[in-house]
């Protein structure tokens, strides 16, 4: 196991030098951000439950990418605009994991852009 971090780019911004990254691994420890980028890069600015499967989506192909999977996830947070949106993203949350699925936790947070409503943090192993 190495003791370096791996930071993972933003997927569509890789050639950009930005002080951020998607997240970060470390042996098989995986951590990551997912927001309802769409694979244009532009954001879907949808309803809630719309976000919420953008994110998901997001989830399932960048973690595939970093040697993951949406079954290896741990535990996810999920930041909400709006508290009353929780159950949509839950809703949603039954598409991906229509059994027991990881743990989670859902915060209403206020966020710098305008009509986003749902960002998610994910800790997963991979290998």
């Amino acid at each position: 196991m190495t003791n370096s971090v791996e930071w993972l780019p933003i997927p569509g911004k890789e050639h950009l030098d930005l002080p951020l990254s998607m997240g970060a691994a470390h042996g098989s420890l995986l951590v990551m951000t997912q927001i309802p980028q769409q694979e244009d890069g532009t954001l879907n600015l949808g309803s809630a439950e719309e976000q919420t499967r953008q994110v998901m989506r997001n989830f399932q192909v960048e973690l595939e990418k970093a040697g993951s999977s949406l079954s290896q996830v741990l535990t996810i947070t999920i930041y909400v605009a709006d508290v009353a949106d929780a159950p949509a993203v839950a809703k949603v949350w039954g598409e991906f994991y229509p059994g027991r699925g990881p743990g989670r936790a859902t915060l209403g947070v206020a966020f710098p852009t305008p009509g986003l409503k749902v960002e998610m943090t994910a800790f997963a192993i991979r290998g």
